[in-house]
This record gives structure tokens, C-alpha cells and sequence, in this order.
């Protein structure tokens, strides 16, 4: 009686590269469809982080820019990069205009001459905000014209702070006012520090303080303050309104990084009563 060779199960080489295959492209399927939630996650973090840093500096630039002093901004490009300057206030408040008349005889109260170099003025209501000795008092600032003396640049309406004024008596180094305000007597204080610039350079957002007033717009700033980087587009627009319209300031600003821009506009109003 004969026997039958006995048959060995396996896989051919054949089999062996077809099932090689098929698992290549099951995982190759399946290890696109794992990672798009977490590269979706990726992205969403990214932008949500590209969104926070834009919106932190332009929400802080349009707080400073909407206490800017009346009339002081200003707008200027060189060498391609654009220059945005103002004159941030501390504080302000009424300065006595007319003596109090209840006695013709002993008139009452320190009113602020404009007629003459005066060096005290009382406040009515109290000065609201803080200052210090070497702050600046302004008043009707009108204009950024180099030529015009209501132009607190150039300083002819500006008078320095001296020790010994009060909330409700201000000291101040003599002066002559060339203008009174308009119907509501109106001062403003601003820092000893003087102006703030932001500046557009290349792909940087700087701000610039502490270099002092001066007449034409200063460009070429250095030690400034790194407020942003990755700039893609950064632009500054001023329509400056008159003095009884707000004056608007639109800022532009794009971040960028890796594949990833996010843009933003904002808007800031100045109140350029003087």
C-alpha cells in the first residue's frame, strides 16, 4: 500500500508580498486619518496663539492712542518704514477762568492769566489722574503745524509742573499761554517723558518713549521696545476730524508664522476738542 507525501501549509512568497502591501497601505490610510485631528489641533492652537499676541498689541495701542492728547497725532514714512506718534495725557481737568465775583470788593480764587506770564492757577473740580513735578500742563493744543504755537512739539503752550501744586491748585514754571480753551476751559497734563512713537520696521512692531519732544517728527529711533515680530503688513491711517469731530486712527497688522497669517484691524478715536 503506498503512502502520500505529506503536505506543508504556508504562505508563498508571492501571498507573503501582497499581504506586505495591503498592510502598508491600511496603515498608510489610517495614520492619515489619526493625525488630522491632532494636526487640525495643531493649527488651531497656532492661529489661536497668532490671534492673542495681535490682539494684546493692538488693544494696547488703541488704550494709548484714545488718551492721546488733543491734536497730537501724527503719521510719517521713512526709508519704507512708518512712523506713528502721539502724546499720551495723565491727567487733566478745568482751570479757573473768572474770580469769583460774590464779593466785588475781595474777588476770590487764582485764575489762569493769559494775559501776561503766569506761574498758578486753581482747578475747579480737582485734577483727575495722577502727575508729578516736571509733568507738563497744556493747554488748547490745536495743531501739529512746526509753525503754529498751538503745538505743545514746539511748546509754546506748555508749561512745566513745580513742587507744591495740589488737586486743587496747580504750580507751574511762568508762562504764557498764546490760546485759552474753547467754552470749557480745558487743560491737559502729559508725562515729563513727552511723546510715544510706534514704529513699522521691516518685520517688527517697535514703541518708542523717553527721547523727548521735538518740533519735526523724529524717525530713526533706537532702543525701542519690541512689541511684535513676524510682521507681515503693519500700516497706520489717520483722518484726523476737527474740533468737533473725533479724529480715528485705523491700524492694520498681520502676524505671520509657518503657513499661518492672521490679519486685524483696529480702530481708535481721539478726541481732538482742544
Amino acid at each position: 500500500m503506498s503512502q502520500h507525501p505529506q503536505r506543508i501549509s504556508g504562505f508563498t512568497l508571492i501571498e507573503l508580498i501582497i499581504v506586505i502591501v495591503l498592510l502598508g497601505v491600511l496603515g498608510t490610510v489610517t495614520i492619515g486619518i489619526l493625525l488630522q485631528p491632532f494636526q487640525a489641533f495643531q493649527d488651531q492652537s497656532r492661529r489661536a496663539s497668532l490671534v492673542a499676541e495681535a490682539d494684546q498689541v493692538l488693544t494696547r495701542m488703541t488704550r494709548e492712542i484714545r488718551m492721546a492728547l488733543p491734536n497730537s497725532v501724527r503719521i510719517t514714512e521713512s526709508n519704507g518704514n512708518q512712523y506713528l506718534e502721539f502724546i499720551p495725557t495723565i491727567g487733566g481737568g478745568r482751570y479757573r477762568a473768572l474770580a469769583d465775583l460774590s464779593d466785588p470788593d475781595n474777588p476770590v480764587g487764582d485764575v489762569l492769566d493769559f494775559t501776561t506770564m503766569d506761574n498758578s492757577f486753581e482747578v475747579l473740580g480737582g485734577v483727575l489722574g495722577e502727575f508729578s513735578p516736571g509733568d507738563y500742563v497744556v493747554v488748547f493744543n490745536a495743531s501739529t503745524d512746526q509753525n503754529s504755537s498751538a503745538n505743545a512739539y514746539r511748546g509754546d503752550n506748555r508749561a512745566a509742573l513745580t513742587a507744591g501744586s495740589s488737586n486743587d491748585a496747580l504750580q507751574i514754571q511762568p508762562a504764557e499761554f498764546p490760546f485759552a480753551s474753547l467754552e470749557a476751559q480745558r487743560f491737559d497734563i502729559v508725562p515729563q517723558t513727552g511723546p510715544v512713537t510706534y514704529a513699522c520696521l521691516e518685520s517688527q512692531l517697535q514703541r518708542y518713549s523717553g527721547y523727548g519732544f521735538q518740533t519735526s517728527q523724529p524717525t530713526g529711533l533706537t532702543s525701542g521696545h519690541l512689541m511684535a515680530s513676524r510682521i507681515g503688513q503693519c500700516e497706520f491711517n489717520y483722518l484726523p476730524g476737527d474740533h468737533i469731530r473725533n479724529g480715528v486712527v485705523t491700524l492694520q497688522l498681520s502676524i505671520t508664522e509657518d503657513d499661518e497669517t492672521v490679519e486685524m484691524l483696529y480702530q481708535a478715536q481721539v478726541m481732538n476738542t482742544p
